[in-house]
């Protein structure tokens, strides 16, 4: 029997896009996730509802359904002040807070909230961007857990140029039903068929089993419902490519975030005759763009927004959601030992007519003076190696204090693109205390 690739590996996901036919067809792919991983990741399932229960927030697209309605906000205050136990995995506290109930929870932007499981599917998936590139828009991952019938959402179509990596962590298992959208837009039309009525469309559907460990890959444009009998719970990873009129407005909706609108917040009637613009200056003065768009034509600004935009989801694998930051800040030592967040990277960028330079680490962005010996530092980190801090203080200006690049370590790991390996000093003093022992 012929030796199969190593699962996720380069051959792997080759198998992957010859199956899939480049991205176009569903498939299903058994048992890829092996029982470890599929406890871990039950276990960031719990952990992100209990991050979202303490934010008490619906904003990361949390919804909760229960025999078939979806709670209010006052009715999933329940939900947030039942969030699961330390080292409860998200079955347990299905059964705990649900009994035997029909319900269905759904999250989205989950790769903000469990930096150790973001990683492991950005990990994952790398081998199959090196190959097709990372989605023009991003990607992002949503989670569904629940034991309804048929997802609450029924037979829909998401927004063009989204597929999706459907990671099945069970317990139970899946049937997805699948029409081809070409052929649901003429049983719709032509054939007198109800849009949304499964007994009717179910004949004409595709269906492709799921089981605990499997993955399924679902093409964009694809009308889609998922059913189960038993407690099931998914990850599923979108790569969002969309029309250019939407990802136009997307870069739009990333210029406008760019804008200080300080000032007064005021509801004010204009008075000045139609041809007067000038009640804008009011709303929208000059010097609160930043330096380098003043003056760009409306192509150009799009143009720098997705210069901009790409520098940001590179530099976080691909995610369009960058992670909390750290509410402490770590201290650094120069006999401290550092590296990058693989597989995330430090981007620069310089600022257009400023001395300045932009530095994008996991999905944020800020500003520093620019200064050649920095970009020494990140290009040194970015190398995937494990640096001495003392090293990379090297790099810098001898003139600085060695404040300067401590600061800008701890800076970097704010925004989690590094990681402390190893404290020498700390070890230096355990080996001291064991030899002593001995």
């Amino acid at each position: 029997m012929e030796n199969q690739p190593i699962v996720f590996s380069n051959e792997w996901w080759d198998e992957f896009i010859h199956v899939t036919k480049k991205l176009s067809v569903p498939a299903v792919f058994c048992k890829p996730l092996d029982a470890e991983k599929i406890v871990s990741y039950r276990h960031a399932v719990a952990n992100i509802i209990s991050a979202i229960a303490k934010l008490r927030s619906s904003q990361y697209g949390f919804r909760v359904y229960l025999e078939g309605h979806q709670l209010g906000s006052s009715e999933i205050e329940d939900i947030y002040d039942n969030p699961p136990l330390d080292g409860e995995c998200v079955v347990q506290w299905c059964e705990r807070v649900f009994n035997d109930k029909k319900f269905g929870v759904i999250i989205n932007s989950g790769e903000k909230f469990d930096q150790k499981f973001s990683k492991d599917v950005a990990v994952l998936m790398k081998p199959l961007f090196d190959k097709i590139g990372l989605p023009r828009d991003g990607i992002q991952f949503s989670i569904f857990v629940g034991n309804y019938d048929k997802t609450p959402l029924g037979i829909h179509q998401d927004y063009r140029g989204e597929n999706v990596l459907h990671l099945h962590v069970g317990p139970g298992e899946k049937t997805m039903y699948v029409w081809d959208k070409d052929e649901y837009g003429k049983l719709t039309t032509e054939g007198g068929l109800r849009k949304g009525n499964f007994n009717d469309l179910e004949p004409y559907a595709q269906s492709y089993h799921i089981q605990s460990g499997d993955l399924f890959f679902m093409p964009e444009g694809t009308f889609h419902i998922g059913a189960q009998k038993e407690l099931s719970i998914a990850i599923t990873v979108w790569q969002y490519t969309h029309t250019n009129g939407r990802f136009t407005q997307e870069l739009l909706n990333h210029v406008h975030k760019q804008i200080n609108l300080s000032g007064k917040d005021a509801i004010d009637h204009d008075l000045r005759p139609p041809q007067d613009d000038s009640h804008i200056d009011d709303i929208f003065p000059a010097c609160e763009l930043p330096q380098e768009y003043k003056n760009l034509t409306l192509q150009e600004l799009i143009k720098k927004a997705y210069q901009d935009w790409r520098l940001e989801i590179f530099s976080n694998a691909g995610y369009r959601n960058p992670p909390f930051a750290n509410k402490t800040r770590e201290v650094f030592s120069p006999l401290d030992v550092v590296k990058i967040e693989s597989p995330y990277r430090i981007l620069t960028r310089r600022i257009d007519g400023m001395e300045k330079v932009m530095i994008y680490v996991r999905g944020h962005k800020f500003e520093i003076k620019y200064h050649a010996c920095l970009l020494e530092l990140i290009k040194a980190l970015n190398d995937g190696r494990e640096h001495k801090v003392s090293y990379l203080l090297k790099l810098l200006d001898p003139q600085w204090s060695e404040k300067v690049g401590l600061h800008f370590l701890s800076e970097l790991h704010v925004y989690h693109g590094i990681v402390k390996v190893v404290n020498v000093s700390h070890l230096a003093h355990q080996n001291e205390i064991m030899g002593s022992e001995v």
